[in-house]
């Protein structure tokens, strides 16, 4: 029998004990790495779900903005159309989403595209006025100190103001702007973000602010202005940085009379349009794109982001013109109305035009007709929302379908 060597059987004893160790390391660095990676793996999920919430909070919390001030009060509780007007000496109708605004002198009514009330608020202001946003609402006291700001259900902010307000507006960026006259100044303008928090201020020295509008990129706005020179009245148009208290970006200036009456900018363009011309500038430089003049009473007009619509009234042929201009406002087409029409507006799909006891449906070039009857009531404004037209008549306010002709 062999005696095993003592020597071999302790050198096999030390290798396998060192191959065990090496093992058990091995398998220590894997959990190690295992574990770090699970780590790195959860840091970049909350990574990635703390960049969502950061880039998605308007929409996220949305819901949440005024749940302390949620509006319950209601008038009616009737749902469809027509919807019966209350007494007031005066209505003003606009959209805002998918929702829609009534204001009168004593009232903010909110309404779904079904006729359901949302809400009914006293709001208290003795010349109310109100501007909407696919968002928000602000409504504000003209001559007044006060305005506020909504959302769908809610209150989000009521703010007064040091000097009286002379105009406000509301953008779909996320920012309002709110005009006061001065003692020191001809005009201050102050922008605040759509929950009411305070951005910028400009001071207007010997100009009057006419209108503000927003190229949509919450950063930019764009202001019209009138001041006279040598005697004669000059408009001039400014696009301004909130980020910058001084200076502009850039200044175009219309000389001839013009009175500017309304105002459109996105992020290609700049739309003015005033009591005798249609001007459109680039949105970057400031460089006029075209211009359309015409000679006559403005009555009626409608901005968007497809095209703009001019109705006057030619005195010297005596007739009155509805003119349908490009985005640069070059003309393109036009058709003549009757005396009775009282609002225009136009989209992707078509232009319409509330005239005397008919609501004309047109297509984009102007060509193509077909009407929509409008009698039950003396209808004198709408606003479009999906494919049907809300309008506001003397005892109530209806809903048409609105197909463009073909």
């Amino acid at each position: 029998m062999k005696i095993p060597d003592l020597s071999e059987v302790t050198e096999k004893a030390e290798s396998s004990e060192k191959a065990k160790a090496v093992d058990l390391g091995k398998i220590r660095k894997k959990k190690k790495r295992s574990r770090h990676l699970v780590k790195l793996i959860i840091v970049l999920i909350l990574l990635i779900i703390f960049a969502f919430v950061w880039f998605n909070a308007d929409t996220i919390f949305e819901p949440l903005r005024g749940i302390a001030s949620r509006i319950d009060n209601k008038t009616s509780y009737d749902v469809g159309f027509p919807i019966d007007l209350p007494g007031s000496s005066s209505y003003s109708l606009m959209p805002s989403g998918d929702c829609f605004t009534m204001l009168t002198d004593t009232y903010l009514y909110a309404y779904d595209v079904s006729g359901e009330q949302l809400y009914a608020l006293k709001h208290g202001y003795s010349k109310p006025h109100q501007a909407t946003s696919s968002r928000r609402i602000l409504i504000y006291d003209k001559t007044g100190y006060s305005f506020s700001i909504y959302n769908r259900a809610s209150v989000i902010c009521s703010k007064t103001t040091d000097d009286k307000i002379v105009y406000a507006t509301i953008g779909n960026d996320g920012l309002a702007a709110v005009l006061t006259e001065s003692s020191r100044y001809s005009d201050v303008l102050q922008v605040y973000d759509d929950s009411g928090n305070w951005k910028y201020t400009r001071k207007f020295a010997d100009e009057n602010v006419m209108q503000v509008t927003f190229p949509g990129d919450g950063e930019h706005i764009v202001v019209s202005t009138i001041s006279s020179k040598n005697g004669g009245l000059m408009a001039n148009i400014y696009r301004l940085s909130i980020k910058q208290t001084d200076g502009y970006i850039w200044k175009y200036t219309l000389i001839g009379g013009s009175l500017p009456c309304a105002l459109y900018a996105d992020r290609s363009r700049v739309t003015v349009l005033c009591d005798n011309c249609v001007t459109s500038l680039g949105y970057e430089n400031g460089e006029l794109l075209d211009s359309f003049a015409y000679t006559g009473v403005l009555k009626h007009f409608s901005l968007t982001p497809e095209r703009t619509l001019v109705q006057y009234n030619d005195i010297s042929a005596n007739r009155n013109v509805l003119v349908a201009l490009e985005k640069d406002s070059a003309p393109y087409a036009q058709v003549n109305v009757s005396a009775g029409a009282s609002c225009v507006y136009s989209d992707t799909e078509g232009i319409y035009v509330l005239d005397g006891a008919r609501i004309r449906v047109f297509d984009t070039a102007l060509i193509a007709e077909k009407q929509v009857n409008a009698s039950d009531d003396d209808y004198s404004d709408f606003i479009k929302l999906g494919n049907s037209i809300v309008a506001i008549g003397y005892r109530h306010l209806n809903k048409f379908d609105v197909n463009v002709a073909e």
